[in-house]
């Protein structure tokens, strides 16, 4: 038997497995071009970006063949575009090799082209990570697709290539198919609400007990601020008009962000007592409805700085200083971007945006007597208070059926010491007629220190216990 030198035998098998472990691939694109959902709809046309490959094998003169490209699934193309997109031939590094492409057929669902080779393409060498620095490109420019499901952000588009003998028999380059996402879409508009939990409502306020605010940060006497941001396409990705090369724009391409803020609005001042401004344009403005639930206001285009940015939209609340603000509120703001193109983005920002508290405790209760019985200290009608923090002054405020008048008593006001605080219900407040009425009692001290009772004995009988409730947060007392 004949036999071979060693040396020949290795060359030869490193030259068949260098050729075999080569195949046709896809070297554009290489990322996905990223298209705003606020501007599309699941027919607007988009521009793909070029989709290029690499041939893996050798072709001869005449030895011509077919490129098959097809939308991904839920996609169409516009037909024109097979015409735009024929494949254009260039070299990388020492390759040779030239070719004329035609269209083959133009449809909805697929572009099919004529690749008719008029010089050899070289052997591919100097693979790297499977591409050929050395070898033949087929590049297509100009594909469109006339629907999609893009309008859907985070949905995707792309291609499939098949590369066929001249009749469409047989695979050449590669063993399957060849798939490529071309394009990805998402939010370019956005609602940054981060939480806010400075504001306290201020027991020491100059005009009553949680009328206004404490001073601290955006915070003064009657005026509390919280702000959230407008992200006009200013995040990492840059999100691009149909075209694949405008990026988005709400000043140009938005029509109002409708803004809507969840609370407790009431003892706003009666003008102006809520309020929104951005950085650029004029303020918009605000209503809220008759049960001061819910406020609303619509920031335009020109309300938001132009290009990648963001824009930071304030909200005040004016208190009208007549009436106490309680120790808790909550308000959560979202919204819906009004588009030129595409449906409305709803934008839904923070439930627990801007949440109240206060440097005081409140505790109350539905009903109280200040009944002494028919002679006096035959019935004992008390307030009974248990302190374990140090000593901390209140303020008391009855309340009264309708018709009736409340005078407030000597014990109205005063100071709750550390440990135990018993006041006589009488000396708290009476009424113009009868015993019965309600009460909230207004402490200078943290929640976690006080509690309290209503508490009416009568004289040799049975007694009644009315714990006083918090208000707010939870109504736990």
């Amino acid at each position: 038997m004949k036999k071979f030198p060693v040396k020949a035998i290795t060359v030869a098998l490193a030259s068949v497995c260098g050729s075999a472990a080569f195949a046709g691939v896809i070297t554009a694109p290489t990322t996905s071009t990223k298209y705003a959902v606020e501007a599309l709809t699941n027919t607007q046309d988009i521009s793909l970006p070029a989709v290029a490959i690499q041939m893996g094998i050798a072709r001869t003169a005449a030895q011509d063949f077919t490129i098959v490209v097809t939308p991904s699934a839920g996609a169409k193309f516009t037909a024109g575009s097979c015409a735009s997109a024929i494949p254009v031939l260039s070299l990388n590094g020492a390759g040779t090799g030239a070719a004329t492409s035609t269209v083959k057929r133009a449809s909805a669902d697929e572009c099919a082209y004529e690749v008719d080779v008029t010089t050899a393409f070289s052997v591919p060498s100097g693979v790297v990570n499977g591409v050929a620095t050395n070898g033949v490109t087929l590049t297509m420019t100009g594909l469109v697709l006339d629907s999609h499901t893009l309008a859907t952000a985070g949905n995707t588009a792309g291609v499939t290539l098949n590369l066929w003998d001249l009749g469409e028999t047989a695979r050449i380059d590669t063993t399957g198919p060849l798939s490529a996402t071309a394009a990805l879409s998402g939010n370019a508009l956005t609602l940054t609400a981060a939480a806010d939990t400075a504001t306290k409502a201020d027991v020491n306020d100059e005009q009553g007990p949680l009328f206004g605010f404490v001073t601290i940060g955006d915070d003064v006497d009657a005026v509390a601020k919280a702000s959230f941001v407008i992200g006009n396409n200013s995040g990492a990705t840059t999100w691009l008009l149909p075209d694949g090369a405008t990026a988005w724009d709400f000043t140009a391409n938005g029509t109002a962000i409708a803004v809507s803020i969840a609370g407790n609005f009431q003892g706003a001042a009666a003008a102006n007592g809520v309020t929104a401004t951005t950085t650029v344009g004029t303020a918009p403005t605000v209503t809220y409805g008759a049960s001061n639930a819910t406020a609303t206001f619509s920031i335009a285009p020109t309300n938001v700085t132009a290009g990648q940015t963001n824009t930071t939209a304030t909200v005040t609340f004016t208190s009208a200083r007549t009436a106490s603000l309680g120790t808790g509120r909550t308000f959560g703001v979202s919204a819906v971007g009004d588009v030129v193109t595409g449906a409305d983005v709803v934008l839904a920002g923070n439930g627990s945006w801007w949440t109240w508290g206060a440097n005081a405790i409140q505790l109350s209760a539905p009903w109280i007597s200040n009944d002494q019985g028919p002679a006096a200290n035959t019935v004992f009608s008390r307030y009974f208070f248990q302190n374990l923090g140090p000593a901390a002054t209140y303020s008391a405020a009855c309340q009264a059926e309708a018709g009736k008048t409340v005078t407030a008593g000597a014990a109205s006001t005063g100071t709750l010491v550390a440990g135990q605080t018993v006041l006589d219900a009488l000396a708290v407040c009476s009424f113009s007629t009868g015993a019965r009425g309600s009460v909230t009692f207004t402490i200078n001290a943290p929640v976690g220190n006080i509690k309290g009772l209503f508490k009416q004995d009568l004289n040799g009988a049975s007694s009644t216990v009315v714990p006083l409730e918090r208000p707010y947060a939870g109504g736990t007392f």
